[in-house]
């Protein structure tokens, strides 16, 4: 089998953060900790792991958490890490395959949230069921649950992140962010045209809130690192507040090879590779959390095949991996004369919050091809060499869902990655009608810069059908084990004692960011495996 190109430079340990979560938590594995049976394995430790690993140790749990990426030194920027990171086969849009897919948001300690945004958006009602307007062929796209289930975990994590902004409920739970200049503009082209503009909701801290410190403005959040801890990213949120608690070890450079299922319904261990001293492990427990991504995640199970899953655990309906989702977007920027006194150095304009104003005027839109538009907000440039100081940009984005489809996957190269195991494929085709109304969106943000007076306006393409920041799918959850992987509790129907908490467990993907959905569905889930090894542990007491 061809080897793709390792993409881990040897030198890579010389820029790792020293250990900021104490002693007891460390890169590589311990051998000390090689017959031990944990209470729970958390594989990853991003926006979901983060999370339910949290809640989990809250519980009195034994929690051992592992993550296939190092931590960070605080100068590496999004740009350098991004290149550091392993990459998946993928079409190029002429007929053939590349190596250039994008399978991550990034891989480290706390995931993507270490350089996203901060958007975190509560899903509307439609999201959890757009059966009305929205036909997949055979995939149900109604979620086992509704808004009323989660909107009791969306409140806890709004408070524990500090989310400021949004509209409606969600803008009571602080103050928002001020405007930049460009929003101000958008405001007041958007109120012109008959919108209804609000703050975009971020997990940013705009005064100092629960011992982390209030926004500095000195960087851009989607490219830099918050040197303050203001922004709620996984690590500064829930495991750096974990440090020293005698329930939780962390283990960062562990990579997940596939889980050991050796009963009919129950995983028992978990394979994997220390990428420092390249030797295996096999780790024991009672429950998995899988919190990878929603290819990662795919992957893992697809790996992990044995007698008792031939297919990989939790393939009993051949379903993992596929219904990937990733979401459209597009980017569409112009210029406007800068008003007085903005200048290159104005933060509000090339640092902090990376958006300050969304529109959802056209989130359900009769005109729009099959009536389900998407979101409009700000999302500030981070390429320093197309700053400007004559002039004021204004850039923004649209983000619209998917349809879901049985052909759009994860699956299984011939070839390995430089760990040895088959590589990952992204097989993504986006749908005709998506891209229709991908059309009718981006016409949207170029009528709302034309009203604002911008000029020179172009469209930014953001490759979403090469991986994406928001990926959903490869799980999907329903209550029939014959078309459906995890239940509503992201429990694998058949390996019951493996939950799924990422956005793998989304039957339709929503068209606003994922992120607090993904976590408050993480919440929801931990209850359950709290819950489940509560009554495991007394039958074998």
């Amino acid at each position: 089998m061809e080897r793709l190109r390792g993409t881990l430079p040897t030198d890579t340990r010389h820029a790792w953060h020293p250990d900021p979560l104490g002693p007891a938590h460390r890169d590589g594995w311990d051998s000390q900790d090689d017959g031990r049976v944990w209470d729970v394995v958390v594989i990853g430790s991003g926006a979901s792991g983060s999370v339910a690993a949290d809640r989990l140790v809250r519980q009195g749990l034994d929690v051992l958490m592992i993550e296939e990426g190092f931590r960070l030194s605080p100068d590496l920027g999004n740009p350098e890490l991004d290149d550091m990171c392993r990459t998946a086969l993928v079409r190029d849009g002429d007929g053939g395959w590349s190596d250039e897919g994008w399978p991550w948001t990034t891989s480290n300690l706390g995931g993507g949230t270490v350089f996203y945004g901060g958007a975190s958006w509560r899903y509307r009602p439609f999201d959890f069921d757009p059966s009305e307007l929205i036909d997949a062929g055979d995939l149900d796209v109604r979620w086992p649950y509704g808004l009323a289930e989660i909107a009791p975990y969306y409140d806890v994590l709004e408070r524990r992140l500090g989310v400021c902004g949004g509209e409606g409920k969600q803008s009571s739970r602080g103050a928002a962010h001020p405007p930049t200049a460009a929003a101000e503009v958008l405001y007041e082209a958007g109120t012109e045209l008959g919108y209804e503009p609000f703050p975009t909701p971020l997990a940013i801290n705009r005064h100092a809130y629960d011992r982390r410190s209030a926004c500095a403005r000195t960087s851009l959040c989607v490219s830099h690192q918050c040197s303050t801890g203001a922004k709620g990213d996984a690590v500064a949120v829930f495991l750096a507040p974990m440090a020293g608690h005698p329930n939780f070890t962390l283990r960062t450079g562990v990579r997940a090879l596939r889980l050991d299922q050796e009963s009919r319904d129950a995983v028992t261990a978990v394979t994997c590779l220390d990428r420092l001293s390249r030797t295996a492990h096999r780790i024991r427990a009672w429950s998995f959390v899988v919190a990878c991504n929603a290819i990662q995640t795919a992957a893992l199970l697809l790996r992990s095949r044995g007698v008792h899953a031939p297919d990989g655990v939790g393939n009993h309906s051949g379903l993992v991996g596929r219904g990937l989702t990733m979401k459209l977007s597009e980017y569409v920027a112009g210029y406007v004369e800068a008003p007085a006194g903005t200048t290159l150095a104005d933060w509000r304009t090339h640092s902090g919050p990376f958006s300050t104003i969304a529109f959802l005027d056209h989130y359900l839109d009769t005109d729009c091809p099959t009536g389900v538009g998407g979101l409009i907000y700000e999302s500030k440039n981070d390429m320093p060499e197309r700053f400007r100081d004559d002039v004021l940009e204004l850039r923004i984005e649209t983000i619209l869902a998917d349809h879901p489809n049985l052909d759009n996957r994860v699956r299984l190269s011939r070839h390995v990655d430089e760990d040895g195991v088959p590589a990952v494929v992204i097989d993504y085709t986006p749908d005709p009608r998506d891209l229709r109304r991908l059309s009718y969106m981006t016409d949207r943000c170029e009528q709302l810069l034309r009203q604002a007076g911008a000029t020179g306006i172009q469209h930014e393409e953001s490759d979403f059908a090469h991986g994406s920041c928001h990926l959903h799918g490869t799980c999907r959850a329903g209550s029939d084990p014959a078309t459906s992987v995890v239940d509503g509790w992201g429990r694998v129907h058949s390996a019951p004692n493996v939950y799924v908490v990422d956005g793998s467990f989304m039957p339709y993907p929503g068209g606003l960011n994922p992120t607090l959905t993904i976590q408050a569905h993480a919440l929801r889930s931990a209850r359950a495996v709290a819950g489940d090894l509560t009554t495991r542990h007394a039958v074998h007491a």
